[in-house]
Parts: structure tokens; sequence; C-alpha cells
């Protein structure tokens, strides 16, 4: 068996010495060389090296600065025109104006002096002409604001009326609780609306703001001509006539709201829960079957003061079986109410009472479970359900 002798390998010299090479170059482009040559003859020869990084950064900034001093000039430079330019301009305008100044002046010197000739050649009849017409339009436009007087005067008395008549409608309506008042409320409402379209007549414009001296007006409104005044007048004395009219129609409307309005039993006789409603219930005293029942029972202490649901005039005041003691009052329109099981009544038959007057006070006298008030409202002798009556409480 034959052995090959290994010889040693050259390779890693070779690669030493190309690393080096390559090491040497690279440091090489890392940097620029300046030799420094002395004036002198005896003075030594130097060599400078600097970073390439260094004098690239150096010449950037270098550039930057040089841009930004030159766009700053070139800025200088447009302002100064541009500020030239405004000033010849500026000169320009001034020239103009101070021209259209001396003829502007010149042509009013020019008017005066026309205006003045003119008037010195009006004759002496010519003057007395313009100084009666004058006069005429003087006392023409005093006859004039003595119309716009009566105007002001039947504005203000139409004002005054609408406001009556809105007063009117407005206490009407806080009753509309009442289911009658409601209804003619109602009907009354659609009555002034027709009596307003067909007798309001159409809008004439007011009288002008601005001072006039007859015809001639002095402010950017003209004044009414005198047909105009006259339409105007005239609106408003039909105006007028339309409103004496609609209050005309609301007084009518309110008496035949009067009665209701003083006498529709309104308000609760006393203040509690129901305990026993209208209609078919079962005996209250315990026995079989059972009764219909055609009022309300409202439970209260004894002596709890009882008042009048409406105004009316009391028809009976008495004890009745069953019921006790009893007040009875009619209201008008076929409207009754009853008030029963009293203590002790306080009205009379034939007394007139007001709507909230005290009339009786509560009690459990007749067929009667306990202090309670029996009440029943009944229109021509037919009982109702008293509770669609019952729309408020007494202050």
């Amino acid at each position: 068996m034959f052995f090959r002798r290994k010889e040693p390998s050259t390779r890693p010299a070779v690669k030493k010495v190309s690393e080096f090479i390559n090491t040497k170059s690279h440091n090489q482009k890392k940097y620029i060389s300046l030799m420094l040559v002395p004036s002198y003859s005896t003075g030594k020869t130097r060599s400078l090296r600097i970073p390439r990084a260094v004098l690239y950064s150096v010449a950037i900034v270098f550039f930057l600065i040089f841009s930004v001093v030159m766009g700053f000039y070139l800025n200088s430079r447009y302002q100064q025109q541009v500020a030239a330019n405004l000033s010849n301009s500026l000169d320009e305008t001034q020239a103009a104006f101070s021209t259209y100044r001396y003829e502007s002046e010149q042509a009013q010197s020019e008017l005066i002096d026309a205006t003045v000739q003119m008037y010195e050649q009006l004759s002496e009849e010519q003057m007395r002409a313009r100084l009666e017409i004058d006069r005429q339009e003087r006392r023409h436009q005093d006859t004039l604001d003595d119309i716009w007087d009566i105007i002001d005067g039947l504005e203000d008395q139409i004002r005054e009326f609408e406001e009556e008549r809105q007063e009117i409608i407005s206490n009407l309506s806080s009753r509309s609780v009442i289911p009658p008042i409601a209804n003619l409320l109602s009907e009354m409402e659609k009555t002034q609306e027709n009596l307003r379209e067909a007798l309001m007549p159409e809008i004439i414009p007011a009288k002008p703001s601005a001072p006039s001296v007859g015809f001639l007006s002095f402010g950017a409104q003209a004044p009414l001509t005198e047909g105009e005044i006259l339409n105007r007048l005239n609106s408003l004395v039909n105006e007028l006539e339309a409103q004496r009219q609609m209050l005309v129609s609301l007084e009518e409307y309110k008496e035949r709201m009067q009665p209701y309005l003083l006498n529709y039993p309104t308000i609760w006789p006393v203040r509690g829960q129901i305990s026993s409603g209208y209609g078919w219930r079962r005996n209250p005293f315990g026995g079989s079957g059972s009764e219909f029942h055609y009022g309300i029972d409202i439970p209260a202490k004894v002596g709890t003061p009882i008042r009048a649901s409406g105004g009316g005039t009391v028809i009976f005041a008495c004890w009745q079986n069953g019921y006790g003691n009893v007040i009875e009052i009619d209201h008008g329109s076929g409207l009754t109410t009853k008030y029963a099981h009293n203590t002790r009544n306080s009205a009379t038959v034939g007394q007139r009472v007001e709507r909230g007057d005290i009339i009786a006070y509560v009690g459990s006298t007749g067929r009667s479970t306990g202090s309670h008030l029996h009440y029943e409202v009944r229109r021509n002798d037919t009982a109702l359900n008293p509770v669609s009556f019952l729309l408020e409480f007494h202050n």
C-alpha cells in the first residue's frame, strides 16, 4: 500500500494577500487625498485625507444654502417689481381721480350758474304762480294728513274690536270642557271664519313713513295717491262693519252658551272615590238578587259640604223614601240632579243656586249602609251616568 504525501497548500497565503489588497483598495475609496505643496522650496509636501462622506455632506449643505439664498433673492426681486407696479397703478388712479374731481367741480359750478340764470329769467308772475302751487300742495297735504288721522282712528277702533272679540273667544274656550259649549264653539268658529272671508276687504297698504310735500316724496317709498287713500278708507269702513257683525254673532253664541256656562252640572258635589257606580249591582244590604243603581255613591264624612254641580233652581228639598233627605235641582234643558242621604239640607225649594254653592251636608239618612252622597243626573226624568258630567272640582 502506498500513501501519497500531502504537499503544503499555498491557498491560505494567496487568500490573505487578496484580502489585504481589497482592504487597501476599499480604504482608498472611502477617502480623498489632497496634497498640500508649500510655497517655499524647503517645505515638506503633505497629504491630507478627507473622508468622502464629509466632503459630500459639505457640498450638499453648501448647495442648499446657495439655493435658499437664491430663492430669497429672487422673491425679493419679484416683490420689488410688484410694489413698483402697484405704485405706478396708484399714481395713475390718483391722477384719474384728480381729473374727475376737477371735471365734477366744473360741472357743478356750471349747474349752479345755470340754475341761478334760470331763476333770474323767471318773471314775477311765474314766481307768484309757483308760490300759489306750493300753497295748494301744502293745503292738499294737510287734507291728506287729516284723512290719515281718520284712518288711524279707524284702525285703532278695529284693533279694539279685535281684542274684545279675542277676549270673548278665549273666555268661552276656557269652558270647552262642557260638551254643549264645545259643540257651540266649533259652530261659532266656522261662522266667524265665514264672516271674515265674506266681509273682510282686501288690505290696502298703510300710510308711508317717508316725509313728503304734495306728491313729492323724499323717502324710498312713494306716498299713496288719492284713489289709494280713499280705497284704504273704504276698506277700513268695511272692516269695521265686519268686526261689528262678528261681535254681534259672538254675542248671539255667548247668549246661547250662557245657560250651559251657568247651569251645566260639571263639578263634583264632593271630593272622593266612587264606591258604587251607575248601573246594575248586587244588593248592598246582603240580600239575594241585584238592583239597578241610578246614580253613583261617593263616601265622605258626616257633615261634609255638598255643592251644587251646576247652577239652577231647587225643585225638591225634603225627605224621600229610601233616599232620606234629598235636594233636587233643575238646571234647564231638561237636566236635573239629585243629592241624597243628606244629614241636613241647607237649600229650599224655589231657591236659585249657582255652581259650587253649598246646598246640603253629607249624611247617612234613608236606605244607606254608611255615610256617603248618592248623586244622580237625569235628562227629561231619564237617569244618565253622572260620571260623564263630572269634569272638574270646585276650587
